[in-house]
């Protein structure tokens, strides 16, 4: 954006431009500033350009060029006025790192005016001002697909006149000023497109700004506004009546500087190449640092979830980052058919961690869970004595254990098991925090070999167990002579403000499985770890993994050993977590039913007639919060281990306000994000 600073109608090349209508300057600055203000409060982050005094419409900046990721591509105006105004922002953009690719001398262009992307297109305005035959050279330039939209009626010149994206689905678009197989084209272009009425064309409403699920506008109808709010917009209107003298609104205030057009988007080649078994919500991160990550549109968001706890120790740790940066210049795979250097020291840290006796290191946590399920069936036939073929481990009701065939053959989720059979024999479910309902079927099932469970049901939304329920497990399975396993892949190590979930009842599994956290967020690092008469039952051969146990993946593990062995993180979980539930428990959201936390591990879900907790997390992340949804009605919230106090107050602050507290906290933090780690003195 640029400011207003020497904006003026001092030429007409517009039917909206009248030089004999004063320009009240001021008026424009406070206005200019209310549309910025209202830019950032959606999650925009705002660059600005100096002004010129002999450039009165460079505060347009929508027509300075076109941006395409780090390219930009300068415009070629047609009125004489108006062109030094690309060279200025040539500069400006150069000066940035981008690189500059220019249309020929021949051809006239009026930047993201007149281009705008929808999905992989580009919809592209002609006649009143950029030229059709432009657009074969800007299509070779950008590598992106074009729609031209042929405009005919001379109030409306420039393409962000009549036609505004929202989202991959949605746009606005006024039919009545383009040619009528324009409008055919956008309307089968645009799912879901919203047709403009000439009266609200008139008004500027498609010259709109879309920030998320904000749509900043000069204008808004009440039919628009229902219009927009059934798909899950939100209208802001703002007064922005100095710039119409001159023909223009919000989007021709601002160049959209997060561009990537169709085949160089990573979101868009995602999609088109990536299998859809994600729905991930609408961000691309592009780096990270500690509690932090930003987005290609240079928008920074408080990492809540941290990667389901991979991220217990934040993004790119120093000295998880040292230490694989070292094992990197030496040596980062031998597979486990000859030694290495770190494995060995691994493998005594973490058993000592444990306190067991070995170490059976895999990848990903459904592989150590896979693993574990294989050590419990041979030591049920091995050291138990069960008949072969016949050994049955329980699990619990509301189980997530991974998404590998075996495992989706004990879950009770459809999404995990609809289409995926036939299922894996030898499993039984219990009720998950029932001792009684356990008993029961250990005295029904003579051939059970082991109890897997997770301490505190993380996918289910973090269901924490009642008081005694581990103690009451741990009995049950010594008395029937049973193995306890604890998936503590994503409880353990920190998060829960102890090292594991079962030490807060002083509970010590048989079998412990690990991952996520273990790898420091850098590698892919898991582990089932045992005492002998449990991992004793493999021999060579009859395991194995070519990643597993691999230098790089052990030297990470190692480092975040080292910062579990100083008992930091988990004091630092409990602490915060401790801060944050009294704060959410003190503004009482009136979108809430019920919170249940344990350390920096929290389940909110949200009452009846308050909406899914996509929506909220959606919310959240226009605030800037990266959180994720549950089973319709739960948000998920595990901020890194290592947030700060000032982070975590923040935090409680977006929180609170996208579920609708009554009134907001007065807490001791402030009403920006913290600095980011990499520009603090710190």
């Amino acid at each position: 954006m640029c400011p207003p600073t020497h904006f003026d109608v001092s030429y007409a090349i517009n039917p909206w431009m009248d030089v004999a209508v004063r320009v009240d300057r001021d008026l424009a600055q406070r206005q200019w500033e209310t549309l910025a203000a209202t830019l950032r409060q959606a999650g925009a982050t705002v660059e600005v350009l100096d002004p010129q005094p002999d450039l009165p419409d460079l505060v347009f900046t929508a027509n300075l060029g076109i941006v395409d990721g780090a390219t930009f591509i300068p415009a070629r105006m047609r009125h004489r006025e108006r062109r030094p105004e690309a060279a200025h922002a040539e500069r400006w953009f150069a000066a940035r790192g981008h690189a500059i690719r220019r249309l020929g001398e021949g051809v006239v262009q009026e930047g993201a005016g007149d281009a705008l992307a929808f999905g992989d297109t580009l919809v592209a305005g002609h006649r009143m001002r950029s030229q059709a035959a432009a657009y074969v050279e800007l299509g070779r330039l950008l590598d992106a697909p074009m729609l031209l939209v042929e405009l005919n009626d001379p109030r409306f010149y420039h393409v962000d006149i009549v036609f505004c994206p929202l989202d991959g689905r949605s746009a606005m678009f006024a039919p009545g000023a383009m040619h009528a197989d324009s409008a055919r084209m956008i309307a089968e272009l645009v799912p879901d497109a919203i047709a403009l009425t000439g009266d609200e064309a008139a008004a500027f409403c498609a010259n709109a700004v879309a920030i998320g699920r904000t749509v900043v506008m000069a204008a808004c109808t009440p039919r628009l506004e229902r219009e927009l709010r059934a798909r899950g917009f939100e209208p802001v209107v703002v007064d922005v009546s100095e710039f119409l003298k001159a023909g223009g609104g919000p989007r021709c205030l601002t160049l959209a500087l997060d561009v990537r057009l169709g085949r160089h988007d990573p979101a868009n080649l995602a999609d088109r190449y990536g299998a859809h078994n994600y729905h991930p919500l609408p961000v691309t991160v592009i780096d990270a640092q500690g509690s932090w990550v930003r987005d290609d549109r240079g928008r920074r968001y408080l990492d809540a979830l941290s990667a389901y706890s991979a991220l217990n120790f934040g993004h790119r740790h120093p000295k998880l980052v040292a230490a694989a940066s070292e094992q990197l210049g030496r040596v980062t795979l031998t597979s486990r058919a000859f030694s290495n250097d770190q494995f060995g020291p691994f493998a005594r840290d973490l058993a000592a961690l444990c306190a067991k006796d070995r170490v059976l290191p895999m990848n990903t946590g459904a592989e150590a869970v896979e693993t574990a399920i294989k050590a419990a069936r041979r030591w049920g036939y091995e050291v138990r004595g069960v008949s072969p073929g016949k050994a049955m481990i329980l699990v619990c009701d509301g189980n997530f254990h991974g998404r590998t065939t075996t495992i989706v053959s004990f879950s009770d989720d459809p999404l995990a098991r609809e289409g995926f059979g036939p299922f894996t024999p030898g499993f039984r479910r219990v009720p998950f925090g029932d001792a009684a309902a356990l008993e029961r079927a250990l005295c029904d099932e003579e051939d059970v070999v082991a109890l897997l469970i997770e301490p505190v049901q993380g996918e289910a939304g973090v269901i924490i167990p009642p008081d005694g329920y581990l103690r009451a497990v741990r009995r049950l399975c010594s008395q029937h002579g049973v193995l306890l396993i604890a998936d503590e892949i994503q409880s353990g190590l920190g998060r829960t403000g102890r090292t594991f979930a079962c030490d807060h009842e002083d509970v010590v599994p048989d079998v412990y499985v690990l991952g996520k956290a273990l790898g420091g967020g850098i590698v892919a690092l898991s582990a089932v770890v045992a005492d002998d008469d449990v991992l004793g039952v493999f021999g060579p051969g009859s395991h194995g993994s070519t990643f597993g146990g691999n230098p790089l993946a052990c030297a990470v593990g190692r480092a975040v050993l080292d910062l579990l062995a100083t008992g930091e993180p988990q004091a630092n979980a409990a602490w915060i977590g401790a801060r944050l539930r009294a704060g959410l428990d003190a503004a009482a959201p009136p979108a809430v039913s019920e919170i249940r936390s344990r350390g920096l591990w929290f389940g909110v879900d949200l009452a009846p007639g308050r909406g899914g907790a996509r929506a909220a997390c959606e919310r959240l992340l226009r605030r800037g919060v990266l959180a994720k949804d549950t089973h319709e009605r739960t948000i998920r919230l595990a901020p890194p281990l290592t947030i700060s106090t000032e982070e975590a107050d923040w935090l409680l602050q977006r929180v609170v306000g996208a579920l609708g507290a009554a009134e907001p906290l007065r807490l001791a933090a402030a009403a920006e994000p913290p600095p980011h780690p990499a520009s603090s003195a710190a």
